[in-house]
């Protein structure tokens, strides 16, 4: 508990007076308001997804404005749906195949392509709590949901004995830790797209990753920090590597795109996820650094 604390203070020391004064008024709220505050929340994304579609012609528009405009939120944690949905609707669906690693109890970024779309596949979780739930929502549908946690020694034995080999449609990586590591190791499956969580509180341009520990839990490291996974560039270095062009990240710059060089897409859009230099280290990562948390650097 006393860690706990001690991190939360932390993490208050970074935040300024406003998102400070805004926390102890959400602190305030019952858990029934911030249902309603959610709610909220979600009809007003609803509503600006809503506008945008009726308001832009999606195909006019460049790289990547064309698929964010059709961003929206189904079940994925963000926008993520309408972005992953428009991507297909580009490049084809092929046969509809996933991999889910870390697919929480929304499915991730695949909930929505099975629960509308008609995908298959298999989504995995660490908890047997989510996997259940998952099974619950999901497993009528022809997914099979499993409770492992995914390393970089188990996961082409895992995705092969669940019957995915060779070419599938999307992968997706969100496990707050090992995912540049587990990316790195799979071999069992050729995926036409990669959706991946990156550390954005590091910044898009340094090669960093935190060091491969096959029971990482990023709550046992530096807390406030967001000591966990691995920065932007650290995954479009690993993404080139195995033969995958970094697309874009979506608003939020939680999740990054990554397709496969094989599949054909209109020339500018290849460039559509190409930031600036950051002009100073990123804050977060400075202090990683001073805290003397080991980094890998591919540099």
């Amino acid at each position: 508990m006393v860690r706990h604390e001690r991190w939360e203070k932390e993490w208050l020391g970074t935040l300024n007076k406003r998102q400070r004064d805004t926390l102890r008024s959400l602190a305030q709220l019952t858990a029934e308001q911030l249902k309603h505050v959610d709610r909220l929340a979600r009809l007003e994304s609803d509503v600006a997804a809503l506008l945008r579609r009726h308001a832009l012609k999606s195909d006019t528009l460049p790289f990547p404005q064309r698929l964010l405009s059709q961003r929206f939120r189904g079940l994925s944690q963000n926008e993520e749906d309408g972005i992953t949905l428009a991507l297909f609707d580009l490049i084809g669906h092929g046969s509809r195949t996933f991999a889910e690693i870390g697919a929480g109890t929304n499915g991730g970024n695949s909930g929505f392509l099975v629960r509308e779309c008609g995908w298959t596949g298999v989504m995995v979780d660490g908890s047997s709590d989510r996997v259940k739930r998952l099974q619950r929502r999901f497993g009528h549908h022809g997914v099979r949901a499993v409770a492992v946690m995914v390393t970089r020694e188990n996961v082409n034995e895992l995705l092969s004995s669940s019957g995915l080999n060779g070419d599938i449609d999307l992968l997706s990586i969100d496990i707050d830790g090992n995912d540049w590591w587990v990316w790195q190791a799979l071999t069992a499956v050729s995926p036409r797209v990669v959706i991946v969580e990156y550390n954005a509180a590091w910044g898009a341009h340094e090669r960093v990753v935190v060091p491969y520990d096959p029971t990482f839990s990023r709550h046992d490291h530096g807390g406030p920090l967001l000591y966990y996974g691995a920065s932007l560039a650290a995954f479009i270095r690993l993404g080139q590597d195995k033969g995958y062009r970094f697309l874009m990240t979506e608003p939020r710059g939680v999740n990054a795109y990554f397709v496969r060089n094989d599949v054909a897409l209109p020339d500018d859009a290849t460039r559509a996820g190409v930031r600036p230099p950051d002009e100073h280290e990123p804050r977060l990562l400075k202090r990683v650094r001073e805290r003397g948390l080991p980094l890998v650097h591919l540099d």
